[in-house]
């Protein structure tokens, strides 16, 4: 053991950085093994380890092991702070090689429990040539026992900690020839999150516990990287799917512009050549009835077939009003506008309409109202045009405070995902509608087997 000097350290010449500090007392021999100024932590690290040892220091090789594997969290630390995503998994098994060269064992792995909390996989492994491997395995399924004492938050020891029940475990150790591992839980927060394991099959090793939380703290490490790279990975999904989003939204203003032009054109064409044609001739009818005003029995038919012409003339009006805006769900509300909707549906279409609403509040909100209205229209419209059914239902309920709007057939059907690539603007329209309510849209559907849209919307919403 070396003694201290036996004089005071202010009473020491200073020497140079490149000497070594020598006691002044002549009867002493003793030599310091550090220089006086090592050249930072590194000179400090290498020289602490190689001097202890050059001076014959039992605890040199203990201590020269723990400064090389603290240089090495060190630089996993590192290395870890701003690699990027892509790279993270290739880094843990550069990082798992370095232990197992540094502590010459044959296997380091590391495992994670699944998103479900059920399961415990081994998603890591580094291992010498020759060496079997734990990737992939399912400890949950193939190690219960193992996987049961990680999940405890036991730090295992095989085969000493396995209990008497653990015989898979047994089995698997004699059948690979492993003599010896070491697994150690990680926790974030309390809760397990994963594991690192290290395994010889070439001879038996002690696991000292210094060694322990050596091993814990690289697990840590590894932990934390793959925790940034999986919320880097949601941030890009998140980023790509507003990307998306915005160009759906993109093309759906597209459309609606252009089906919002279309429609003018038509109503102006309709305007033009229906409306004011009919009322031309409802003014070449009034000046023939001027003329015949002395003969009645000529006058009454020209009345009675400019009344059928103003009668038409007002329900066309009228249909187009309730296009632009249906002022029926300011006069009688949600129900009874749907129930007009589907009678006219009915008469226009010839298709029988099976309407039934039950237990609706009287005070539904308006937009939430001008949504299941404006749903309701597109989607019976669709149901004339490519359902191919004589009869459709539709059904308007309250279900745990949400308005349920259903409009089913049992018609020649599509397939939802072929539609889905690039939906109609019908869809999307109402797709939208109901997003603008804070409500859930699904339309189930399969070829020959008929479909179904649903909407519900909450009666109650949030103002974000």
């Amino acid at each position: 053991m070396i003694s201290p000097p036996t004089h005071h350290s202010a009473l020491l010449p200073e020497a140079r950085a490149d000497e070594a500090i020598t006691d002044v007392d002549p009867g002493s021999s003793l030599l310091c093994p550090l220089p006086a100024r090592p050249h930072g932590v590194g000179a400090l690290t290498l020289d602490l380890g190689n001097g202890l040892h050059d001076a014959g220091c039992p605890l040199a090789p203990a201590i020269q092991d723990r400064l090389r594997f603290e240089a090495v969290l060190a630089e996993l630390s590192a290395t870890f702070v701003n690699v990027p995503a892509g790279q993270v998994d290739s880094q843990i098994e550069s990082g798992m090689r370095r232990i197992v060269e540094l502590l010459g064992i044959d296997r380091c792995g590391f495992g994670e429990v699944s998103a479900d909390g059920k399961q415990f996989v081994v998603t890591h492994s580094y291992q010498l040539p020759g060496v079997p491997t734990c990737l992939h395995f399912v400890l949950q399924t193939q190690f219960p026992s193992y996987a049961r004492m990680i999940r405890q938050g036991m730090v295992v020891r095989l085969p000493d900690d396995l209990p008497p029940e653990a015989t898979q475990e047994r089995e698997y150790c004699q059948l690979v020839g492993l003599k010896s591992s070491l697994t150690i839980p990680l926790t974030v927060m309390g809760s397990i999150v994963g594991a690192i394991g290290l395994a010889s099959f070439r001879s038996q090793r002690a696991w000292p516990g210094e060694l322990v939380e050596r091993i814990r703290l690289a697990g840590d490490i590894f932990t934390n990287a793959l925790a940034r790279k999986r919320a880097d990975e949601a941030l890009c999904a998140k980023e790509l799917a507003l990307l998306q989003s915005q160009e759906e939204l993109r093309q759906l203003a597209a459309r609606l512009l252009h089906a919002l032009e279309e429609e003018r054109r038509r109503i102006a064409r309709e305007m033009h050549d229906d409306w004011t044609q009919r009322l031309a001739l409802l003014g070449i009818d009034a000046a023939k009835l001027e003329r015949h005003l002395d003969a009645p029995e000529e006058a009454l038919p020209l009345l009675r077939t400019m009344r059928e012409r103003i009668v038409n003339l007002s329900e066309d009006v009228h249909a187009l009003s309730r296009q632009l805006h249906p002022a029926i769900l300011d006069d009688l509300g949600l129900i009874e506008a749907l129930r007009s909707e589907c009678a006219g549906f009915s008469r226009r279409e010839e298709i029988a309409v099976d309407y039934r609403p039950v237990d609706v509040p009287i005070d539904v909100p308006k937009d939430a109202a001008l949504c299941v209205y404006r749903v309701t229209q597109e989607a019976l419209r669709n149901l004339a045009k490519h359902a191919a059914v004589g009869e459709a239902r539709v059904s308007l309920g309250n279900a745990a405070s949400e308005l349920v709007l259903r409009i089913e057939d049992d018609g020649v059907g599509f397939d939802p995902d072929i539609l889905g690539s690039r939906p109609g603007l019908g869809l999307s329209s109402m797709s939208e509608r109901v997003r603008l309510v804070q409500g859930k849209f699904c339309i189930k559907s399969a070829i020959g087997r008929g479909t179904t849209v649903e909407v519900r919307v909450p009666l109650a919403r949030s103002e974000s």
